[in-house]
């Protein structure tokens, strides 16, 4: 009878280890799993990253005038005059090819173009909608442009959000902070007549 108790109280005791053994292996297995999720994590980030940071400091010319003017009203509400109370009527909608240059001055060296289109979207005539792809025509990012797209309150100040870029530029995100330099009534007819407005860009890009 000693012996078959001696197995008994074995058996006992060895069921008895193995939740012990259970509970120290399952920190483990957490701190493993964890560890495969940070990884599984960075290897889908990283492609993202940007690496590089870049500003860029422009003057653009949007020119409104009878002639070679580089802002073109395409559509607009037969009604929209009837409640334009401020610089861009409510429908109105524009398309740009504006040169941009290193000085607030129309003679100053040309870094590249802008080109887009804004929409009048505010019925008080001070907020237009606009989508601007701005191409570097000279320099190290000669080819290379990025997009800005957003609501734009038209005050002397104001943000733009980046969305994208292409060559140097690809999935560039950042911001513009535009400053208004001078200004003129959309209808003027006073060549260059137009707006003078100082982009000052932040990118980061691959």
């Amino acid at each position: 009878h000693t012996k078959p108790s001696h197995r008994t109280h074995s058996q006992s005791q060895t069921n008895f280890q193995k939740p012990q053994e259970l509970k120290m292996r399952i920190p483990f297995l957490i701190l493993t799993i964890l560890v495969l999720s940070l990884q599984c994590n960075a290897s889908v980030a990283s492609p993202l990253v940007r690496d590089k940071e870049t500003n860029i400091l422009f003057y653009l010319h949007n020119i409104h005038a009878e002639k070679d003017s580089s802002s073109v009203l395409v559509a607009q509400n037969a009604n929209a005059m009837a409640h334009a109370r401020g610089i861009v009527a409510f429908s109105s909608v524009y398309v740009f090819d504006d040169v941009i240059t290193k000085g607030p001055s129309i003679t100053s060296k040309v870094l590249g173009n802008a080109q887009g289109m804004y929409v009048g979207t505010a019925k008080d005539g001070y907020t237009i909608l606009m989508v601007i792809d701005v191409e570097i025509t000279t320099g190290p990012f000669n080819g290379s442009s990025f997009v800005l797209f957003s609501r734009n309150p038209l005050r002397s100040t104001r943000e733009l959000p980046v969305i994208g870029g292409r060559g140097a530029f690809r999935m560039a995100q950042g911001y513009g902070m535009l400053r208004m330099v001078s200004v003129h009534c959309l209808t003027s007819t006073n060549p260059p007549s137009g707006d003078v407005i100082e982009y000052n860009v932040t990118l980061w890009h691959h």
